[in-house]
């Protein structure tokens, strides 16, 4: 597969995305020792519903579904962990999924708001769950570990016994079903890093993405067939498509 590009400069990305619908925000906060998920009124500040999240947080991000009732928490512990939360609001109750105490990062949500894509606290696994009538199915649907679908690097060192490979944590949907995913974070330590093509139909099938020129930067997929990267050393955006 090869891809098609653009480029736009960038700013800095903002580090949550609390998400409203014109009525209510969502926020992540310490409250009397205990860190709270809260659901506030946007026109006058009152707390409509809050829920006990069990974290410790260092930072969290806010990952927004096509429903407005529904949210994802991503919350980072540093080496500790990250729990995720998958919060509901029905307009009187805030009811949340944990996933059965799993460390996961949210990396994206599907476009038509039916998967969740995660990666484990250790990057070793990229993981698919469903969503079930708004709940998060704690059973994978796909679990791809790198060490078993990301071949050796072209260019490590020969004498190398081992490779390391790993997830990064940003990837993102391509459409219902594709998912766009990098080793960039790993593959630092061999040459250029590698973006790879996964489909969701079956239990995850992975391609290697062949780009028309080298590339820096994580992947995020936009959903509409397109991603985009950011390169850390010029901070240009660049949007990409497959052919």
């Amino acid at each position: 597969m090869g891809p098609r590009t653009g480029a736009v400069g960038a700013g800095r990305p903002r580090a949550g995305r609390p998400r409203t619908d014109g009525h209510e925000r969502d926020g992540h906060e310490r409250a009397a020792g205990a860190e709270e998920w809260l659901v506030v009124d946007a026109a006058d500040g009152r707390i409509l519903a809050r829920a006990a999240t069990g974290s410790t947080a260092a930072g969290s991000v806010h990952v927004p579904h096509v429903d407005p009732g529904q949210m994802g928490l991503s919350i980072g512990e540093g080496q500790d962990g990250a729990p995720l939360r998958w919060g509901r609001w029905d307009g009187e109750r805030l009811s949340v999924d944990s996933f059965a105490g799993e460390d996961l990062v949210l990396s994206a949500v599907s476009p038509g708001g039916a998967r969740l894509l995660t990666v484990t606290h250790d990057q070793e696994a990229l993981v698919a769950h469903r969503l079930v009538d708004g709940s998060a199915d704690p059973e994978p649907e796909a679990e791809l570990r790198a060490e078993e679908v990301i071949p050796r690097h072209p260019e490590a060192d020969p004498d190398a016994s081992e490779v390391e490979a790993f997830w990064d944590y940003e990837a993102g949907f391509l459409d219902e079903h594709t998912v766009i995913a990098g080793t960039v974070e790993c593959d630092e330590e061999s040459g250029a890093g590698r973006y790879w093509i996964v489909d969701l139909t079956g239990r995850g099938t992975v391609e290697p993405l062949v780009r028309p020129h080298p590339v820096m930067g994580t992947a995020r997929g936009l959903g509409d067939g397109t991603w985009y990267t950011v390169s850390p050393t010029d901070h240009v955006v660049r949007i990409w498509g497959l052919r």
